[in-house]
């Protein structure tokens, strides 16, 4: 949405742009395609190479329908998207959480943090995530599209046809909420209007409307109350812990493994995690509670779908923290890449200048100033703060992704504990309540539950709500360290002044530059 485009009068320029968006919709839906073939079976390679065919012969089959629902997950595993990108790397430095990155050795992580969007390589990383996210919103709708059409009788059980079809809304709404946190207006009190695409057509030659603030989180919340509605009848999540599937077969869908690992996919209790997260963004304070408070609980249905897993997961060095998640991913790529961009081996010498890490004084002096760190698991077994360079200066560094390849682990312990990007977790669930509760006891029980999952002991209580949400600040901050989730929270209060972050963030720095070949089709 360049000015220069906006208000071109030149017809030639806005066709020119016009077809850009086109072939980069045309790349979009050739990529999902050859994603969803590489995760079938080989008899895939013998697909006739039109686009339109390869689609055609996909979704005639039930096994069909699965891996090309299997293809949107794997790509919103890729490092583009939620394998590092906004994750562990692009959206940290956004939010200047780690230590300032060298300009020469690490230039689009430094450029980020300075939130300098202009520079080329910072251009070509954000394209290239905005490109990522679509490729996977391009992937729901065909599914979607083919699903909702009299060709899902393929799909023989009403069971698999409503999940697969509540999975791909919820995928679709998964990754457009993200294209609005981060090239999308402030939630509050905003000086600039942003209109944004929403994609919901699968044909290539159908441009995305671009929607106003208000129309987008509606199109949002559409999405997930059709998912919501759809999996609460269906999915085997509701009314038992999601650890239970995640280590016996189904036979209840044409006797194959489609229900297990529910975790892995957007699941009943992660269509509710998202709404509660898009409520709190979008300043719908009451919704975010009540709906967060009804996943801590599990509501009417019988059982919470998790518990806080803090103690025992950090115990069996899980440091992602698997047996709280509502949604992971499972990249077994990820430790290729992780180990040399973040570190957390204590045996392995750092570099500082193309690791990102924290200083010690970070650590000790700012992100754990006043807390307890003689029994918080989280400070004294998720940071390695061992880790030194060539000279002898530590330098902490995390180890959530990190993990021993030398040790010998079960296939099953790899793909569900340690080979994971953790994307929705029950700690932000008890973080959100505690931020939006009027109920100070509430607040005082329940962030006593949410300390001891950290192994820390909580003896006195908050005397204001005020200082309940200071608290919950730093623990956002804390707690979800490589996840992708503190930039978010900033913008979402609208912090001028964020820490580690040499200058003032104003709505120049909150609100990303789209893609060069963006444009809105209504001006």
């Amino acid at each position: 949405m360049k000015d220069i485009v906006r208000n071109s009068g030149c017809g030639k320029c806005k066709t020119n742009i016009v077809r850009s968006t086109s072939c980069f919709l045309l790349f979009t839906l050739s990529l999902f395609t050859l994603a969803t073939l590489m995760t079938s079976c080989n008899d895939w390679l013998d697909v006739k190479p039109d686009t339109e065919e390869r689609e055609k012969d996909l979704f005639t089959s039930y096994q069909g329908y699965k891996d090309a629902l299997a293809g949107c997950y794997t790509l919103m595993a890729k490092r583009s998207a939620y394998g590092e990108a906004l994750t562990m790397n692009y959206t940290e430095c956004l939010a200047c959480l780690w230590a300032e990155p060298d300009q020469s050795t690490l230039p689009t992580e430094h450029y980020l943090y300075a939130h300098e969007y202009e520079n080329d390589q910072v251009r070509q990383q954000l394209s290239a995530t905005y490109q990522a996210l679509f490729t996977v919103i391009a992937g729901a709708n065909k599914i979607i599209s083919h699903i909702e059409s009299e060709d899902s009788s393929v799909v023989r059980s009403p069971q698999a046809r409503q999940i697969i079809r509540a999975e791909a809304h919820a995928i679709r709404a998964f990754c457009q909420f993200d294209i609005l946190r981060l090239f999308g207006q402030m939630p509050a009190s905003p000086q600039r209007q942003v209109k944004l695409p929403y994609a919901t057509l699968s044909n290539i030659k159908d441009l995305p409307h671009y929607y106003d603030y208000d129309a987008y989180v509606q199109l949002l919340l559409s999405d997930l109350d059709l998912a919501e509605t759809l999996l609460r009848k269906v999915d085997p999540a509701v009314g038992q812990a999601l650890e239970n599937l995640n280590f016996q077969a189904s036979s209840t869908i044409d006797e194959d493994d489609f229900l297990t690992f529910r975790q892995m996919r957007m699941n009943y209790w992660a269509v509710l995690a998202l709404k509660a997260r898009i409520y709190l963004y979008t300043g719908r304070t009451t919704q975010a509670h009540d709906t967060a408070l009804r996943i801590i609980t599990g509501g009417d249905t019988g059982a919470a779908p998790v518990g806080l897993s803090g103690t025992t997961d950090v115990n069996l060095n899980y440091f992602a923290l698997p047996g709280e998640c509502l949604f992971i991913l499972s990249n077994p790529d990820m430790i290729d890449y992780s180990i040399s961009l973040l570190g957390g081996d204590a045996t392995a010498q750092i570099d500082e200048f193309t690791q990102l890490h924290i200083t010690t004084d970070m650590l000790n002096l700012q992100l754990y100033a006043g807390q307890n760190t003689t029994s918080n698991n989280r400070y004294l077994r998720i940071w390695e703060r061992s880790t030194a360079n060539a000279t002898g200066r530590q330098f902490p560094t995390i180890k959530k992704y990190y993990y021993d390849t030398r040790q010998s682990n079960a296939l099953t312990t790899l793909r569900s504990s340690l080979q994971i990007l953790p994307l929705l977790r029950l700690s932000e669930m008890y973080l959100i309540v505690l931020e939006t509760t009027n109920d100070l006891g509430e607040a005082n029980s329940l962030y006593k539950t949410y300390m001891a999952s950290h192994n820390v002991r909580v003896t006195d209580d908050f005397t204001s709500l005020t200082d309940v949400r200071a608290e919950v600040l730093g623990e956002y901050r804390r707690e979800f360290y490589g996840e992708g989730v503190m930039f978010f929270t900033y913008k979402r209060l609208g912090m001028s002044d964020i820490l580690w972050c040499n200058h003032p963030m104003t709505e120049q720095q909150y609100i990303l530059p789209l893609p060069d070949s963006e444009y809105d089709p209504d001006e």
